[in-house]
């Protein structure tokens, strides 16, 4: 019996993954001659060994694309400042990006929580909207996604390669375009919806010869960018930042040719940052703003968690965020182009600088007499109305006030609430004189505030980047208007950050 044993421990099992592994990598004609022996060997039927082979194959081609489609960082050596880290990102933020008043705030924060969002029951979308082309959402979404985790660009997707790599390789999904393929393909809007919340963040599908059942994940970080806005559903589950067509006094530091490889340090302290705090922003509880809207709440609890996780003032920032951005986008969409504004800007031309006011009637009824226009035969052959005119304009913020005329008042519209929107998309029209908010080199103590604006009122002085305003070892190309050449300077202590300051 002895000698039984001993002999058969001379004699290992085989190794059935090695032999696999082996055999997944011959070509095909030399697999078919020794697939029968094969499986004879491995004591199994030649089509399960081909199963197996071909899972083989699959995997390791899989691996071989995420290496070349998905980047993986590793983790900053030391603990990372938090206040310092999100400093960093908005500082490039305000150096390459016009962006609305709180938008650098819940972007940076959006960008460290792709690195952590396993650690939330909900993650928002990143939702980039304008209301015409040439508004700076291809230049955000380079920044996003070299600042994002493990950051996977598509300019357009299936529905079923949606699912198929957040499965695979768990991105950070970048969809740009969105505008040209996301309306009516409901199937693509199911699954975009579902990575909302993570316990219901699956799609089932039937694979293989044999059609077996399978779970796929749709649970990962994803930002759209798209001209006008999404299906109410993708909406209700997104930030949205409002993007605005540049000013020509407006100043942007246009981003260095390897923008993503020279931010791989400010990558790899996000991953240090998120893996330090994983337990911690499980565990917390943030303070909420007051508001009505139970989704903006959900979307905004992870990026409010995190800014509560790195502490000092950025809480308080982040809540003056939420302030100037929830809402934004809640309005119905219908369309509209710069042949809207040019006409309305026409008709009180017409009527002159005596006119400032029109009733809304009066705007309608002289859209529908301008010959060769749309506004005659709007909807279904029938004219614009007062109401559509009020949905068309809604995406550039401009609603109907009550106007009086003696003892009579009605809608109407004022010509300063179109000044801005005439100034940005109206390329002949010149732009309003304002008071220009500079950013400071002290990132701190001042508002991620492009300018300081009254209703209609639009920018003249030039926006300067900030110093050191991207990330370590980058340097800036020539600005697109105005400004000299710089280098981005060291971040600043984060002990500059106090109860109340602006980050």
């Amino acid at each position: 019996m002895s000698d039984f044993i001993h002999e058969n421990a001379e004699t290992p099992e085989p190794d059935d993954d090695r032999i696999i592994r082996e055999l997944a990598e011959l070509p095909l004609i030399e697999y078919d001659r020794v697939r029968k022996d094969r499986a004879k060997a491995l004591g199994c039927r030649p089509d399960t060994l081909d199963k197996l082979v071909a899972e083989a194959r699959g995997k390791a081609k899989t691996d071989e694309v995420v290496s070349e489609l998905v980047s993986d960082d590793e983790a900053w050596s030391d603990p990372v400042d938090g206040a310092e880290l999100l400093r960093s990102i908005v500082r490039i933020l305000r150096a390459h990006a016009i962006l609305p008043k709180g938008a650098e705030t819940a972007i940076a924060l959006w960008i460290v929580g792709s690195y952590g969002y396993d650690a939330f029951r909900i993650f928002p979308k990143l939702l980039l909207s304008s209301p015409e082309k040439r508004c700076g959402k291809s230049t955000l979404l380079e920044i996003v996604r070299s600042l994002s985790h493990r950051a996977l660009m598509a300019s357009n997707i299936t529905p079923s390669a949606i699912f198929r790599c957040i499965d695979a390789w768990k991105p950070t999904l970048l969809i740009d375009e969105a505008d040209t393929f996301v309306h009516g393909n409901e199937e693509l809007r199911g699954i975009i919806n579902s990575g909302h919340t993570r316990s219901t963040a699956y799609v089932i599908r039937v694979v293989g010869e044999d059609f077996e059942p399978r779970q796929f994940s749709t649970w990962a970080p994803m930002v759209l960018a798209m001209i006008k806005l999404p299906p109410d559903t993708i909406l209700d589950r997104s930030v949205t930042i409002p993007m605005r067509r540049k000013l020509p006094g407006e100043s942007i530091t246009r981003l260095p040719v390897d923008f993503p490889g020279e931010c791989r340090n400010l990558r790899s302290k996000c991953l240090r940052w998120a893996n330090d705090n994983a337990d911690k922003l499980k565990a917390i509880h943030p303070t909420l703003p007051s508001s009505s809207n139970d989704r903006a709440l959900d979307n905004w609890t992870p990026l409010l968690a995190i800014a509560e996780a790195i502490g000092g003032g950025v809480p308080a920032v982040a809540m003056e965020s939420f302030k100037h951005l929830q809402g934004t986008g809640d309005d119905e969409d219908d369309g509209i182009g710069p042949s809207i504004l040019r006409d309305i800007r026409t008709i009180f031309d017409e009527q002159g600088r005596k006119f400032l006011k029109l009733h809304s009637e009066e705007i309608v009824n002289r859209l529908i007499d301008m010959e060769g226009h749309p506004w005659a035969e709007w909807k279904h052959g029938k004219p614009m109305t007062t109401n559509s005119l009020a949905r068309l304009l809604k995406p550039f913020k401009i609603k109907p006030a009550d106007i009086r005329d003696g003892v009579i008042v009605k809608k109407g519209y004022v010509r300063e609430q179109f000044d801005d929107a005439f100034s940005r998309y109206l390329s002949d029209t010149p732009f309003q004189t304002a008071t220009t908010l500079h950013p400071t080199d002290d990132a701190a103590s001042s508002d991620f505030q492009n300018a300081t604006q009254k209703d209609g009122v639009a920018d003249s002085k030039t926006r300067k980047p900030t110093a050191g305003a991207a990330c370590s070892g980058v340097a800036d190309e020539s600005p697109v208007s105005g400004g000299k050449q710089r280098k981005y300077a060291p971040t600043m202590d984060a002990e500059q950050f106090k109860e109340g300051d602006r980050i």
